[in-house]
């Protein structure tokens, strides 16, 4: 109980001090599950991603960038993923977006990472209508609040802390009095589920838009997505060839020669409006 209540003071102070500048005050790394294809509703993508949230500002990527986003390198940064399918995905560069949020100015930006190029678009940012339930449970030693809402076409619960005044969450869940620390849709084809949290001691970056971001229209990002999801290695032989695709690790006994996955369909996105 004691170690609780530290580590709530430490994330109330780490928020005060951070009236000037906006450094990381709170790292949770979560386990993203999206039924990508509704034919294949037990076959579902798992990623591994990362929340870097300050009390202004967060990013929310996958674990791998993220990693380096810390400033961390070598064999630590390495996917590391228990499933053909994903170790697929994985090696085809098909994660999660990158998002952007900046509450302070109500500014979301959705980043993907195409050939190993950073394109970006502005998105409008939203203000979820939550609805604040009596229900409660523990989740990583802290009591959570539920909340439900509606948003991008998907039904909502969501499980908050209010002992830890951010009001982040993973993907473009947001506005809560308290950082999220799960969450699903009603038709559990998206989740998101915290399996650590960890609060940075000293020389974090300040959170910011990735500098190699290119700033494009959502038309044209749209465009070039669904172009990237058709054929991910059609632009392999304009990317680094030590980039993003080589930075893969299989499970012990498992080869990439050994990965012959079913292709999936990706008919159901997570936004569905």
């Amino acid at each position: 109980m004691c170690k609780k209540y530290f580590f709530i003071l430490v994330i109330l102070f780490s928020v005060y001090t951070a009236v000037c500048q906006d450094s990381i005050r709170i790292i949770l790394e979560f386990k993203m599950v999206h039924v990508v294809d509704t034919t294949q509703a037990s076959n579902p993508r798992i990623t591994q991603c990362m929340l870097l949230a300050g009390s202004k500002r967060s990013i929310f990527d996958d674990y791998y960038r993220s990693l380096k986003y810390l400033g961390i390198r070598g064999l630590a940064t390495d996917r590391i993923y228990d499933d053909p399918y994903d170790i697929q995905d994985a090696m085809n560069g098909i994660t999660s977006d990158v998002i952007y949020t900046d509450f302070e100015k109500q500014e979301l930006i959705t980043g993907s990472y195409f050939w190993n190029t950073l394109y970006a678009k502005s998105d409008p940012f939203s203000n979820i209508d939550w609805t604040i339930q009596a229900q409660k449970k523990q989740i990583l030693d802290q009591e959570c609040q539920l909340a439900t809402a509606i948003f991008k076409g998907r039904h909502y619960s969501a499980w908050f802390a209010p002992g830890i005044p951010i009001n982040a969450g993973p993907w473009k869940l947001n506005g809560l009095p308290g950082i999220i620390l799960a969450a699903n849709d009603d038709k559990n084809e998206i989740s998101f589920t915290c399996t650590k949290l960890t609060v940075p001691e000293k020389n974090v970056p300040t959170i910011v838009l990735p500098k190699n971001a290119t700033l494009i229209s959502t038309e044209k990002f749209e465009k070039t997505k669904k172009a990237f999801i058709k054929d991910p290695k059609a632009g392999l032989a304009l990317s680094d060839p030590r980039g993003t695709l080589m930075a893969i690790t299989v499970a012990p006994g498992t080869t990439t020669s050994q990965i012959k996955p079913k292709r999936r369909s990706l008919n159901n996105p997570i936004e569905k409006e």
